[in-house]
């Protein structure tokens, strides 16, 4: 058994620990129809959406399909609710909204399944939420889009989640066109139309004109002079000067011609410590962005890493992982926890600045379990 696997044994006597029902709405917590996997974040006993990408990679790996399957169905439950699909089950966070990862969690749970009749029964909730995000309140004048919250305008600085933005002021939040929303909503277009010919043999070829659409705008985002995508400010009409780890998510989605590829790849120098790769660049100027180097989140180390490993940059995906990797297991043996933040700089899980640090089990452990499979360490 590798180092690395050593730890399933214990990864998977947690999703025990962490699996939990709500029958029936609580003080806190919305009901959910079946049994779910908790991220361990926020309330702890919360089913959280963008988590749940993460976690079902973990749950995929180790043969949990029917907890996958179940996570999946108890977000579409949400969608149907809500209109659309909340941060969480949690009562406080029903007007946040997180990255629209919708189609890839279905996509996963299928490839598990072949389950053609469950595809088609999720279908809807997928197009609905795709739809939501390319028409008002989140289109811009750049054709591209935004966050929005679904609260009342006056509440938008309290209820979006800005860890996944996390570079603007928060009373400008809805002025940017954020790289890693268009990115991910451009391969969206694709990876639905594709589930649509699964299930009926044919797609909605509006779906790809959308696709490439997006694509082509996704350029308004890219900077000539530094060959890197970085956010645009549509109000100001300037890109941020900020590199963030989320800018690499046109090679998570694997959207950028190898040429664009092997520039953006150039800047990766600037991410990394000795403990992997943190969410922004080493020399930051702007002093108030609390996610920032020396920082490093299991999500943003699954999508730099899988970018690498399908852009063929193997050596450095490789090498990257292996350090993060090596991170949590050694974190591990002193804590016996799974953290929601490492400090790539010195290899711990102290934070010299930003948010308070947590033991989690979901994203964290899903990432461990998903990075052994992509980097062929099975």
């Amino acid at each position: 058994m590798s180092k690395y696997h050593s730890l399933f044994p214990e990864l998977e006597k947690q999703i025990t620990t962490f699996t939990n029902e709500t029958n029936y709405d609580t003080e806190s917590l919305i009901a959910l129809p079946y049994p779910y996997l908790a991220s361990g974040r926020g309330g702890g006993k919360s089913l959280f959406y963008f988590d749940t990408f993460f976690i079902n990679l973990g749950l995929l790996k180790l043969n949990k399909i029917d907890l996958a399957r179940h996570n999946v169905e108890n977000l579409v439950f949400l969608a149907r609710k809500n209109g659309f699909i909340p941060a969480s089950n949690e009562k406080s966070m029903q007007s946040i909204l997180h990255l629209p990862f919708l189609p890839w969690i279905v996509r996963d749970v299928y490839r598990a399944t072949g389950d053609k009749g469950w595809l088609n029964k999720m279908l809807p909730a997928i197009l609905d939420e795709f739809k939501m995000w390319t028409t008002k309140p989140h289109t811009t004048p750049t054709g591209l889009y935004r966050y929005v919250s679904k609260a009342d305008a006056k509440k938008i600085q309290e209820d979006i989640d800005t860890c996944w933005i996390n570079i603007h002021d928060f009373t400008e939040i809805t002025h940017f066109n954020p790289v890693n929303l268009n990115a991910l909503l451009c391969r969206n277009a694709k990876l639905i139309y594709d589930l649509q010919v699964e299930v009926d043999g044919q797609g909605d070829e509006t779906l790809l004109t959308k696709s490439d659409q997006i694509l082509h705008l996704l350029d308004i985002c890219w900077d000539n002079d530094n060959n890197f995508f970085y956010d645009n400010d549509f109000v100001k009409k300037q890109l941020t000067d900020v590199k963030m780890l989320s800018a690499f998510f046109p090679l998570f989605v694997e959207i950028v011609a190898p040429e664009r590829a092997q520039k953006m790849y150039s800047h990766l120098p600037h991410f990394l410590g000795n403990g992997g790769i943190a969410c922004s660049e080493k020399d930051i100027k702007v002093d108030t962005l609390k996610w920032r180097y020396p920082l490093s989140i299991a999500p943003y180390v699954y999508t730099i890493i899988k970018g690498l490993c399908d852009y063929e940059f193997m050596e450095d995906a490789a090498d990257i992982g292996a350090s993060w990797l090596d991170m949590v297991i050694s974190n591990y043996e002193k804590t016996g926890q799974f953290w929601e933040w490492y400090n790539v700089e010195n290899g711990g899980t102290d934070l010299p600045s930003g948010p308070e640090n947590r033991p989690i089990w979901g994203w964290t452990a899903g990432t461990f379990i998903a990075l052994i499979d992509t980097l062929g360490l099975d």
